[in-house]
């Protein structure tokens, strides 16, 4: 499908000298659009992953626009009494991802006498140039998870199970298939939706607590962190002995709100506070994402959409996890979430820009991962 959007800032602006502009996206929605409906938009790349194809959905736009509750849902924490007991989680109007999980469980247990899958989830987060292991420190990781390496000789002495964090080192490497991973990273097998939820609870509950004990506000928190949800799937023929291996991921993107440049204070160029506001619109050059991870993103965009020789993949920790997704044979959706407040037109252009010309960027044509286990 093909799909204009037009941003008006003459409704904003009063005299209505400026006109218009215009953005070309394959699918808009409005926020009447139920989260089902949004997902049946992007069912066959996410349920690719069981035909042995990546796929990466990334969700991108400013701060309480609706990325988390788009990608993932909505969740609440319900802090215990008790300091040391870790809060209670309720997740609800679940989103792409956790619909997706729902389908991938049902077709995988219709299919199961003809093909064999297996599931590991990792979720990991990155904030203030750091990676967060989300999964790490709870339960289900304690008990069944397996610490990723790149199995190379350097990763040999490296235990195959899980440790406590402070004893595991997490690193960006290439493992010896070309695909980039988080070096001890621990990966969780799931076999149900209903084990993706309980994943999801444990590491909220454990994320709840360890940012309190930090003194950290969630929400601020959570709005200068990306999230980086990842399901490996490994599918096997049981008459064959041929195999896929698959990979989506699913990325809540930290907010990518901008400060504009600082207005002149001199008397010939006067101006209000909505051509402050405003005036960062037409030219790129007049404004700076507020989260340096999302400009180094923007930077790489702009490389790709350039087709420069050199991409800046490895300036941030975002760009460097996200390279294969960016660069390699993975099928790639951007979901640009906007605000429809008129105070919030600075954002709601750059988002959109920004969306407008990561769809003009070829990352190449998906393949299948097929392997032999006969």
């Amino acid at each position: 499908s093909h799909e204009v959007g037009l941003l008006h800032r003459d409704k904003v602006l009063q005299n209505g000298i400026i006109g218009p502009m215009s953005f070309d996206f394959d699918r808009m929605f409005t926020s009447n659009t139920t989260q089902r409906d949004i997902y049946a938009e992007m069912e066959d790349l996410v349920l690719s992953s069981l035909d042995g194809y990546n796929s990466c959905l990334i969700a991108f736009g400013q701060n309480g626009c609706g990325k988390t509750h788009s990608l993932i849902g909505d969740f609440s924490i319900i802090q215990n009494v008790e300091t040391d007991v870790e809060p209670n989680v309720e997740i609800s109007h679940c989103g792409i991802h956790l619909l997706a999980m729902q389908q991938v469980f049902t077709i995988s247990k219709k299919r199961r006498e003809r093909f064999q899958d297996s599931f590991v989830m990792t979720i990991v987060e990155i904030h203030d140039e750091k990676i967060i292991d989300l999964v790490g420190e709870t339960d289900i990781a304690l008990s069944s998870g397996q610490i990723m390496r790149d199995n190379d000789k350097t990763s040999a002495s490296n235990s195959q199970t899980t440790s406590s964090k402070n004893d595991r080192k997490l690193e960006i490497r290439t493992n010896i298939d070309g695909e980039t991973i988080v070096q001890g990273l621990v990966s969780v097998p799931v076999k149900s939706y209903k084990d993706v939820e309980e994943v999801w609870k444990q590491s909220l509950a454990h994320r709840a607590k360890r940012v309190e004990q930090l003194g950290k506000k969630m929400h601020s928190y959570e709005a200068s962190t990306h999230t980086i949800v990842t399901l490996r799937v490994v599918s096997t023929n049981s008459v064959t002995g041929l195999g896929t291996v698959g990979k989506v991921q699913f990325v809540d993107l930290a907010a990518s709100d901008v400060i504009p440049k600082r207005a002149s204070t001199s008397s010939k160029s006067r101006s209000t506070p909505m051509d402050n506001m405003l005036a960062p619109i037409g030219n790129t050059n007049e404004w700076k994402y507020a989260n340096k991870s999302i400009a180094q993103l923007a930077d790489v965009v702009n490389a790709r959409y350039q087709f420069s020789r050199s991409v800046p993949y490895r300036n941030s920790t975002l760009t460097h996890l996200l390279s294969d997704s960016l660069e390699s044979d993975t099928k790639v959706l951007l979901l640009a979430c906007v605000s429809s407040d008129a105070r919030d037109i600075q954002n709601t252009a750059n988002t959109m820009r920004f969306a407008a010309k990561m769809k003009k960027v070829i990352v190449g044509k998906a393949t299948k991962h097929t392997v032999s286990f006969a």
